[in-house]
């Protein structure tokens, strides 16, 4: 496990790393499609439509309070590494750990708020309040994005993917334990929690075996942003920049709850999960190739930079347009098979998110390039104005047209943040 990686050029190394993260990533798809099928046809419309919302909740106020410390650790652990800094590595880690578990603690303040303001709304009992606040404070807890970080600066993408296959094995297995003895919202909120606990526990035993000594002793950890000068800013800009797109799309869910109830927002949900299946494409790209660009940067020449950005661009740009196909085909037989005939009305919407998904993945090389290069603040600006977009769309449409009206707005914000991202990183790359 401590082996050094052969070397390779930037782009093999972020295909072999986007090749192990979806190898993990295709086991918890074939495995969601099951539990995702065994929630929807067990609990019925309402049970599942609740299930979903205290779902979509916490993940939403997680993408708010949580850093995205992985980031950190990969754009400023990239020198020490490099130079065998060891000592200095350990204190930028544990100094990242340090910020998930107070976003954590933040997390579970605001959630309890979020809960007791939503509860009404939603006309959710106390049993079914105390279930949802204990669920969203152990997805809040189980921190792991400084665990993440750290295997992707060691280049160790096949371990990460075998930690990261713990969420959805424990989700089948805990999703067959719920069918089995009676199926109940609480009982599919303990096995996602358990997931989430024992995904964070194997994430941390793998540091442990990668880095044996980065976690050792904490003196001299708060010193760890003096060493690396914008690190704070570099934190918060990409912590803001991942809680506009992330939060946004959590929120649509909350807001079609809002809007139609609890029936509506579980149809919204299951199409938004079955998009976001496709969406796990780009997203394991995004994460392959971030740490190819920050160590491209720190090169002698932009030559690697350059020929990476094109590269990158080609295969992510092919990849979105066979999802244009694929789902047109084939996007509907996986909605029945998945959620049976009482959500064959969602099908509108899981082609229009699906077309937003494609739409993202054309464009998933160009944010790691403004992260990669330092430009954390043209990818907080781009991100806001989308979610601008989003907003004013959804204000628009969703009087008229519901649900379908939530999906449009998030077409149309994917698709200006694509027509800003591109010439972005192309100056990027270029200057």
């Amino acid at each position: 496990m401590t082996d050094a990686p052969a070397p390779r050029s930037p782009f093999a190394r972020a295909l072999r790393n986007v090749g192990w993260l979806l190898t993990g990533k295709g086991v918890g798809a074939v495995l969601s499609l099951v539990y995702l099928g065994l929630a929807t046809r067990t609990l019925g419309l309402d049970g599942f439509g609740d299930f979903m919302l205290i779902l979509s909740v916490g993940q939403a106020v997680a993408a708010v309070v949580l850093f995205q410390s992985w980031q950190v650790v990969v754009r400023y652990g990239v020198p020490q590494l490099s130079s065998g800094d060891t000592a200095g590595l350990g204190r930028l880690v544990r100094f990242c750990a340090m910020l998930d578990i107070g976003g954590a603690v933040v997390g579970c303040v605001v959630v309890t708020a979020a809960l007791w303001l939503l509860s009404g709304r939603f006309g959710w009992d106390g049993a079914m309040m105390r279930d949802a606040m204990l669920f969203c404070a152990v997805l809040m807890l189980s921190v792991r994005s400084s665990a993440i970080g750290v295997l992707r600066l060691h280049d160790r993408y096949g371990i990460g993917a075998l930690a990261e296959s713990a969420t959805p094995i424990m989700r089948f297995v805990g999703a067959l334990a719920v069918v089995a003895t009676g199926p109940s919202v609480r009982g599919f909120l303990i096995a996602w929690a358990a997931a989430e606990v024992v995904t964070a526990i194997v994430h941390w035993r793998a540091v442990w075996r990668v880095a044996p000594g980065l976690m050792r002793g904490w003196a001299g950890t708060l010193s760890a942003p003096a060493e690396h000068p914008g690190l704070w800013q570099f934190a918060l800009l990409t912590n803001v920049s991942a809680t506009l797109n992330a939060a946004s799309k959590q929120g649509m869910v909350i807001l079609v709850g809002l809007v139609t109830g609890p029936a509506a927002a579980g149809a919204y949900r299951l199409a938004f999960q079955l998009s976001q299946a496709l969406a796990q494409i780009a997203e394991m790209f995004s994460r392959g190739v971030f740490p190819e660009f920050s160590r491209a940067d720190r090169g002698a020449t932009r030559d690697d930079l350059k020929r990476l950005f094109r590269q990158s661009t080609r295969l992510t740009v092919a990849v979105g347009a066979v999802i244009c196909l694929f789902v047109p085909l084939a996007g509907e037989h996986v909605l029945r098979l998945v959620g049976g005939n009482a959500y064959a009305g969602a099908w509108p919407l899981v082609l229009i998110l699906s077309l937003a998904v494609a739409i993202d993945v054309m464009g998933i090389g160009f944010e790691p390039v403004l992260l990669g290069t330092g430009r954390a603040g043209a990818a907080f600006r781009i991100r806001l104005a989308a979610v601008v977009v989003l907003a004013v769309a959804a204000a628009l449409l969703m009087p008229r047209l519901d649900a379908l009206g939530a999906a449009l707005a998030t077409l149309a914000a994917s698709s200006v943040a694509l027509a800003l991202l591109w010439p972005a990183a192309s100056r990027a790359v270029r200057s």
